[in-house]
């Protein structure tokens, strides 16, 4: 689809995208220099890169995970398990279980030190990578997106120069849904230092009932639908359809979530996190058994 090409109707988490202020990503050539890389994240807030990955390694990790679901029995029977058709009544979303160590071909794909995507972090970065340990694997059955939020509510324990890497384990087209960002949003000064300043896993240990003790991540969300977090915190969402390759780098404070599934087959997308080897790491999502968002994930404070 071209940015003349007119866009379908949109949702997100059930709610029209207005069309008169949703806009195509830009996309950037994987050659372009690092010094201008870092320019163009500083002042989009992510960096969309088509091809950057060998399409056929990114087909094998997608193929690693259909047969896990398939051996589960969560895919329709009688169907390429390939076209991620899920059984009837089956709802998935967040599966990172399904990306660890049981999937060497995400493992490689995502994180293999001569692999594409830590070459191109160590060129963007200027150093020796490091990435996450943890990986976020989303596999959305036909429904609402993920709601629409900053990264660094979830990692922010570290350095601040830490970058996502989204990317879809298949062809996302606008049926599939996939990611979408919201412009300038990276540059809200009032949200980073009003919602940017929360750690979902910090709770007031003089209060029994608070949320973050046991929310187990999911009181991240921006509060809000699409259209009322747009008019407060950003000018457009921005979208595009993705093909097995593609992978869109982002910054911690730029506002995205997912567009709604209306298709009838599974959306595979990964999640991973890079950052320079020398700088501080969040201790919740690296080491042989991350803890996460788990009890020995969270901390105390009085309130």
């Amino acid at each position: 689809m071209t940015s003349t090409t007119p866009l379908p109707p949109l949702r997100s988490c059930g709610h029209d995208l207005d069309p008169s202020l949703v806009g195509m990503m830009t996309a950037t050539p994987g050659t372009t220099d690092p010094s201008t890389l870092q320019d163009q994240m500083v002042r989009d807030g992510y960096i969309l890169l088509r091809g950057v990955l060998d399409p056929a390694k990114v087909l094998a990790a997608r193929r690693r995970v259909m047969e896990q679901l398939s051996s589960e029995g969560q895919l329709q029977e009688g169907v390429d398990i390939m076209d991620a058709v899920p059984r009837s009544g089956v709802s998935l979303f967040f599966q990172p279980e399904l990306a660890q160590k049981n999937n060497p071909e995400l493992q490689e794909l995502l994180y293999a030190e001569d692999g594409e995507l830590m070459q191109w972090f160590s060129r963007f970065l200027g150093g020796k990578v490091r990435h996450y340990d943890f990986t976020w694997l989303r596999c959305m059955t036909p429904g609402p997106g993920t709601p629409a939020h900053c990264d660094i509510v979830y990692m922010g324990r570290g350095t601040h120069r830490l970058f996502t890497a989204w990317v879809p384990l298949g062809r996302a087209d606008f049926k599939s849904g996939g990611l979408m960002v919201l412009e300038g949003s990276h540059k809200d000064v009032d949200l980073q230092n009003t919602y940017g300043k929360k750690d979902v896993d910090s709770f007031c240990v003089n209060n029994p009932n608070d949320e973050a003790r046991t929310a187990n991540g999911y009181n991240g969300w921006l509060p809000g639908n699409c259209n009322e977090i747009r008019e407060q915190h950003g000018k457009r969402w921005l979208v595009s359809e993705f093909e097995p390759g593609d992978a869109v780098v982002f910054c911690m404070d730029l506002v995205h979530g997912g567009l709604d599934n209306v298709s009838s087959s599974l959306r595979l997308s990964s999640d991973s996190r890079y950052q320079l080897a020398s700088d501080p790491v969040d201790e919740r999502w690296v080491g042989e058994n991350p803890p996460g968002h788990s009890a020995a994930g969270k901390k105390g404070r009085i309130c």
